[in-house]
């Protein structure tokens, strides 16, 4: 197991890589996972988040990286879904939602959750996509990042368009600021 830490504006990502791969080491992807916490950083401090979170010193999220078989089995044990998926979610809060109601912060930091995002997914997304698959990653850490925030595109119609308005916003703003163009549209 790999490990590294990303860290910007008191946010931090630790992440996890349980496959062979070495993207512990790829820089392009280091690149990326800096700029995505620098936006999420915004995110938080924006109107989207409950005001307690906004008052927290640090922020963190764990990310791994896995294989199908793993996160195939995960999807089963947590979801009851005995099939591979590209991303999951493991949110420390209900939601963390402007408004969120019994919303109990205890210490002056915030663990949001983990993400689980499995890698030869997210490769065949990339070129299903075409784009990188350092831009896939990324895209696949700001939906998984949302859910952890109580955004769920599964309640209903109105709540899709508003988890999926929110990561585009959010993807655009991270390409623009590393002069992309935005390739992934659903």
């Amino acid at each position: 197991m790999k490990n590294k830490t990303i860290e910007a504006e008191n946010f931090a990502i630790y992440i996890s890589d349980s496959t062979e791969s070495n993207d512990l080491d790829n820089s392009t992807l280091i690149k990326y996972l800096n700029e995505t916490v620098s936006v999420l950083f915004k995110f938080i401090q924006g109107v989207d988040l409950d005001g307690r979170v906004k008052n927290c010193e640090n922020f963190e999220v764990d990310l791994s990286l896995c294989n199908e078989e793993e996160i195939q089995a995960l999807n089963l044990e947590h979801r009851d879904k005995d099939k591979v998926t590209d991303v999951l979610s493991f949110p420390g809060y209900d939601s963390l939602r402007a408004g969120a109601e019994d919303l109990f912060i205890f210490e002056e930091n915030i663990h949001f959750g983990d993400i689980v995002i499995c890698r030869e997914v997210c490769e065949r997304q990339g070129k299903e996509f075409e784009i990188t698959y350092e831009q896939e990653l990324v895209h696949l850490f700001v939906h998984g990042f949302l859910h952890l925030c109580g955004y769920d595109h599964e309640i209903s119609d109105e709540e899709d368009k508003i988890h999926f308005s929110l990561e585009e916003k959010i993807v655009k703003e991270i390409y623009e600021n590393m002069g992309l163009d935005n390739g992934r549209v659903y």
